[in-house]
């Protein structure tokens, strides 16, 4: 008994290069049925996977045309070498793809490198307009004196929001249809000075 060698190469789902000493090899097919095409011919295999039971039929390349015609001549017949030519070039692109011929698959850790990377990177920074804040002391003094001028009593312009300034502000809001909802803010220090004008 001689040496042996066998080696497939899986290129997707239902597609695999078998590499052996007879040749090269393409089978085409799912886990228990297989259709592989090879120098000797091609091979049909149907089996329940696991359970060791299979059925195989096997169908021979023709001969060529001389070996047919003279078959002492000593002359070999041509198919098993044109198919070894074939099963070269299939070698060759199926090493191309296998071997980064083909788009290259990220894996899910290059994914996350990629996105890190992506929010690290500086982005085209837009003005926006600065939101609404709160009032300082001062602007709540002036806030309280315009409210007392249109005649609602906010208390005494101290800058303190106290009850009064509460209830005038709700009164106010409420007699012009304003939102309090961003309660003492810039916004409504701003309508007050309107309607003061």
């Amino acid at each position: 008994m001689g040496l042996r060698f066998r080696k497939s190469i899986f290129l997707g789902k239902f597609l695999r290069l078998n590499l052996s000493k007879s040749g090269v090899s393409v089978g085409v097919g799912p886990r228990g049925l297989n259709v592989n095409f090879g120098p000797r011919g091609v091979r049909r295999t149907a089996g329940l996977p696991s359970t060791g039971l299979y059925y195989q039929d096997i169908k021979q390349w023709p001969k060529s045309t001389e070996a047919a015609i003279s078959p002492n001549s000593g002359v070999k017949s041509s198919a098993g070498f044109e198919w070894n030519i074939l099963g070269l070039i299939l070698l060759v692109l199926a090493l191309a793809v296998y071997f980064g011929g083909g788009a290259p698959a990220t894996s899910s850790k290059d994914a996350a490198t990629n996105i890190r990377q992506l929010e690290t990177q500086p982005t085209q920074t837009t003005v926006t307009p600065k939101p609404d804040r709160h009032l300082t002391s001062d602007e709540v003094r002036e806030l309280q004196s315009l409210l007392r001028k249109q005649g609602f009593d906010a208390g005494m312009p101290d800058g303190i929001i106290g009850p009064k300034t509460r209830a005038a502000t709700q009164i106010f809001a409420r007699a012009h249809r304003m939102s309090t909802q961003n309660g003492f803010s810039l916004q409504l220090l701003k309508a007050v000075r309107d309607y003061s004008k």
